[in-house]
């Protein structure tokens, strides 16, 4: 039916290439009715100072290839990146698949801008002097893990 249940997110470790999270289908709206990308920026705070995330838009991905990353999307499709048309005869703003870079500023609020299409990891990745302080895992996920039917013996 039309029921959406309540439920909520949790910070698990991934497989490292990151040094914070990252939000997959960050333009999609969750079955609970809430933007993915609020929920996301909300998580961010809860976390802290300096925390790290990436926004990845539903049809869009990161590719690392070497010390090189890109933006790829599929054309046509809409996202949450503003582009501004250089054409006098359309009008406004159309919106693409991208991806977001995020972090927690010294005050606790989230800072956001878009990332490049093309570059160098070192120049997408900020130094992080303690990368434990990134990669800190939710309390919840052992509960998780054990209440997940297909990790059941």
């Amino acid at each position: 039916g039309d029921s959406k249940e309540e439920w909520y997110y949790i910070k698990v470790e991934g497989l490292g290439i990151w040094p914070g999270m990252v939000c997959p289908h960050y333009d999609r709206i969750q079955s609970n009715g809430s933007p993915r990308m609020e929920d996301f920026d909300q998580m961010l705070e809860q976390f802290g100072q300096y925390e790290l995330g990436l926004g990845i838009d539903h049809n869009a991905a990161l590719e690392v290839d070497g010390d090189d990353f890109r933006v790829v999307s599929i054309p046509g499709e809409a996202g949450s990146v503003p582009v501004i048309s250089d054409n006098k005869e359309e009008d406004g703003t159309t919106f693409v698949p991208g991806v977001w870079l995020k972090y927690v500023d010294e005050e606790g609020i989230v800072q956001r801008k878009v990332c490049p299409r093309s570059g160098s990891l070192t120049d997408l990745l900020q130094d992080v002097n303690d990368p434990e302080k990134h990669i800190l895992v939710d309390d919840r996920v052992d509960l998780c893990r054990k209440d997940n039917p297909l990790l059941r013996d």
